[in-house]
């Protein structure tokens, strides 16, 4: 067991070790275990041949193939922080903004009600550009983005979009996948120099949707207001969260927004009917209220029309409070969460937000808010 490890075949990783010689080790998994238990080590080459293990610090240049090497290298969950956050950390109050913030329109500056994103390990982020019906990509410190998948028009071909809702990034396949809303499918396309989309999943009423280690999806199906997990060429998945229709009880979900999965492969769910975020270890039938669920309001036990979810190492959890404008932080075992971000009324200021969607964070601890009314992402800076 590599818990937590991505594995790759046939692949090395120079440099940035850990020791100046690798250790004997009998097999990959333990291997794995000896990169676990050393400070600094997030990425791991094995040779069978050898029996050699190098534990490395950082993926490099991002390796080479080469004989029978296996590398491991650690996966944190899609849009958590690689490192620790402390429970009493704060975000700068007044945002950056890193994609569109030019009004609202279809020009390469500019964004027209964006919802999901995901941010790259360089920072580099990917945009649902909803209204535009496309995924816009944004170089850090870009001044405009690059069409990256779509901008062919609102329709239902191989080459087009419609109200694209979500975004994230399959490295190991080297694609994006793509919530098409109102296409009723979820698209994978290549991210370097993708012409068109090829459908993964049919009949998906998709809105939000993460992936685990394993190369797992996790889609939001809010028109059955479930969760489902497909594994690697599975085409039906299965119930990971929700599965007895709409309601208010803890074994139901009623129009589900936006997934986070943890390295547990606990689900969490944000729900906008129930103006709550649910948590749903695996295998269990019914879910954990662990944000909202005490009615819409604007009180720090509430929450109204909840979107984008994150939690970090701790268990702590970061909402988009669409309808409050405001990002709010629940610790683990919370009755109540805290403003982090907004809240100061609906505006177009540094320090405002007009109805956040998406939310994630980059591998620093930064936040980066899809601040979908303003038209633009705002990163806010960890303290």
């Amino acid at each position: 067991m590599c818990h937590g490890f991505m594995r790759k075949d046939n692949w090395d990783i120079p440099g940035n070790d850990t020791l100046p010689s690798p250790v004997k080790q009998p097999d990959y998994a333990s291997c794995c275990s000896q990169c676990q238990s050393t400070s600094g080590c997030i990425v791991f080459t094995y040779s069978p041949s050898s029996q050699g293990c190098w534990l490395n610090t950082s993926m490099g240049s991002g390796g080479n193939s080469t004989g029978d090497n296996i590398i491991g290298y650690y996966f944190h969950p899609l849009r958590e922080s690689s490192i620790d956050i402390h429970p009493n950390t704060r975000w700068q109050e007044n945002g950056l903004t890193v994609a569109g913030g030019n009004g609202p329109g279809s020009l390469l500056n500019q964004l027209l009600y964006p919802w999901g994103l995901y941010v790259d390990d360089d920072e580099t982020i990917y945009v649902a550009d909803y209204t535009n019906h496309r995924i816009m990509k944004w170089e850090r410190n870009a001044t405009s983005g690059q069409v990256v998948a779509g901008g062919n028009g609102q329709g239902n071909g191989t080459r087009q979009l419609n109200y694209p809702y979500d975004v994230i990034v399959d490295k190991e396949r080297d694609r994006l996948i793509i919530c098409d809303s109102l296409n009723r499918r979820v698209v994978g396309w290549p991210r370097l120099n993708g012409k068109s989309g090829e459908t993964i999943i049919s009949d998906i009423d998709c809105w939000g949707l993460t992936m685990d280690e394993h190369g797992s999806l996790y889609v939001v199906d809010r028109e059955r207001h479930e969760v489902r997990r497909y594994k690697i060429g599975d085409t039906k998945g299965t119930v990971v969260a929700g599965r007895n229709g709409k309601g208010n009880l803890l074994n139901h979900l009623s129009e589900p927004r936006y997934v986070f999965v943890d390295q547990d492969y606990s689900v969490y769910v944000s729900e906008w009917g129930n103006n709550r975020v649910t948590k749903w270890v695996e295998g269990k039938e019914s879910g954990i209220a662990v944000a909202g669920d005490v009615g819409s309001g604007n009180g720090l036990r509430q929450l109204s029309a909840p979107k984008g979810v994150v939690v970090d190492q701790s268990d702590t959890i970061y909402v988009a409070d669409d309808e409050n404008d405001r990002i709010m932080r629940w610790p683990k075992g919370a009755t109540e969460g805290s403003v982090i971000i907004g809240g100061k009324s609906r505006g177009g200021e540094s320090n405002q937000l007009n109805g956040p969607i998406g939310l994630s964070f980059d591998r620093y601890g930064n936040l980066y808010v899809v601040d979908s009314g303003n038209h633009r992402v705002q990163k806010f800076k960890i303290e």
